[in-house]
């Protein structure tokens, strides 16, 4: 037993060394092939640091294209595409206008060598390519065309409503230079443009929203109820006359509102109407107004009234029309009155109806520049212990102290400087129809006794009518220098 114990021991120490030197076997094993790939690893690496110092990335692009792996030479042949030879295409009316594309880039073995490590590079644009490429353009011709319409509002068969934009012929210039300019810039790759993609564009389409809030209020302004009360009388304004006072925007005009009124005015007031007048002898004539007997429209103000109703938001409103002048006036004069017969050389005054004063006067001078002229006239205001001063035809002056004064207003408003007054100092000549052809006649006025005049007076009022009428200054020398209505019957 002793034996084999120590034969087996024996055995196992002889075994021991060969068991610890197995793991040193192994190790060089690995080590070879691990030093041999870094060996290569380092060698590629090595290898690409100078394989890229000449050439680029495997992911370098220059605007776009690929140049990866390619040297700075190669490179740039490559890129050359950039700069090919393209013709810009117009087609015009079936006809094609070329523009040859100047070069774009610039493209130099020197700027790719000095950008060989980057990965996206973008190449130096040739400075004058644009305005090369923009003096061609402009240099093309294009007949004028036909210009587009906006959509616009307009009156048709009496209504306003939106007439829809049209298209023209006349081309966009400046919009086709631009859309080639960006393709260009953006390399499309293909430059055929037809001019009728370019034609010039309405602005307002009848679709906008500012057009269709316009005819909203066209039509809301233009279907208003407005009636005026004119004196007592209505007048309810038509959709034409409501229409006449915008334009096609919707805005009220105030000129054109005055107008209307203006027009409205000679139609409804009395002013502007003729008087009708019945003389002492029973002739019944049609004089024409002198433009303050009656009353008229206050025009500025019925304006005002009118523009602010139109912009107002109510649909109906009823005005009443300022007044200016006295209402209770009538175009037939017969109530106060004066009342002067040339052909008799006689004054009436009227009151009430009534004849209140009968009286002989002198009236001007027998010369139609001296005449007291025909026709319907004011007084204008009344005056006391005045003096009369002027100048006859002849030359001669005059100065006459009068103590009552009633100067007369004549057709147009025209004030004639001739009027009413006393002149007892011709006393013994009145009575006598020949006296205004002497040199007793006056310069235009009405000389009347002043006891006469002194009744006319207390019972006269500025504005009454002074009615004039007779042919004694027919076949006179000289022109009338005053306003003259004989009238007519009426």
């Amino acid at each position: 037993m002793e034996n084999e114990e120590t034969v087996s021991r024996s055995v196992k120490n002889a075994r021991a060394p060969q068991n610890k030197k197995q793991p040193n076997k192994k190790k060089k094993k690995w080590l070879v092939p691990i030093v041999g790939l870094l060996i290569c690893l380092a060698l590629v690496f090595t290898g690409g640091l100078v394989y890229f110092q000449s050439h680029f990335f495997i992911t370098a692009k220059a605007n776009g294209v690929d140049i990866s792996l390619l040297n700075a030479k190669a490179a740039k042949e490559k890129l050359e595409q950039l700069n090919k030879a393209e013709d810009v295409v117009i087609k015009v009316n079936g006809k094609e206008e070329k523009i040859a594309l100047p070069e774009k880039y610039q493209i130099t073995e020197e700027y790719l060598k000095q950008n060989m490590g980057d990965r996206s590079i973008k190449l130096p644009i040739n400075e004058d390519y644009k305005n090369e490429l923009k003096n061609k353009l402009n240099e093309l011709t294009f007949e004028e065309g036909t210009p587009s319409q906006d959509a616009r509002i307009e009156k048709v068969d009496g209504n306003y409503q939106i007439l829809p934009e049209q298209i023209g012929t006349a081309v966009d210039k400046e919009a086709l230079m631009n859309q080639v300019l960006k393709d260009v810039d953006e390399n499309k790759g293909s430059y055929v443009y037809d001019v009728k993609e370019f034609y010039q564009k309405p602005t307002v389409t009848k679709d906008d929203k500012g057009l269709q809030e316009k005819l909203a209020s066209l039509s809301k302004k233009e279907n208003k109820a407005i009636t005026l009360d004119i004196n007592g009388e209505k007048l309810t304004l038509t959709k034409e006359e409501l229409q006449s006072f915008m334009d096609t925007a919707g805005n009220v005009d105030p000129n054109k509102v005055y107008a209307w009124v203006e027009q409205t005015n000679q139609k409804y007031g009395s002013i502007f109407k003729p008087i009708i007048f019945k003389n002492v002898h029973g002739v019944t004539t049609k004089y024409k107004n002198n433009g303050s007997y009656g009353w008229d429209i206050n025009m500025p103000q019925t304006r005002d009234l009118l523009v602010q109703a139109l912009n107002s938001d109510k649909d109906t409103e009823t005005i009443t029309v300022p007044i200016d002048g006295d209402v209770t006036q009538s175009s037939t004069v017969d109530k106060d009155y004066v009342e002067i017969d040339l052909n008799d050389q006689k004054m009436y005054f009227f009151k009430n109806g009534a004849k209140v004063v009968e009286t002989d006067v002198i009236t001007g001078r027998y010369n139609k520049g001296t005449a007291t002229v025909p026709g319907f006239h004011t007084i204008l205001y009344k005056d006391t212990d005045t003096k009369l001063e002027g100048e006859m035809l002849d030359g001669s002056k005059y100065s006459v102290p009068v103590k009552y004064w009633m100067p007369l207003k004549s057709f147009g408003g025209v004030v004639t400087q001739i009027g009413i007054h006393d002149a007892d100092y011709k006393a013994e000549y009145f009575g006598n129809k020949e006296a205004y052809k002497t040199n007793f006649g006056s310069n235009g006025c009405i000389n009347t006794p002043g006891a006469a005049v002194a009744q006319i007076f207390n019972g006269a009022y500025a504005g009454m009518p002074v009615i004039v009428y007779g042919h004694i200054y027919d076949d006179a020398p000289g022109e009338f220098d005053k306003p003259v209505d004989y009238g007519e019957p009426a």
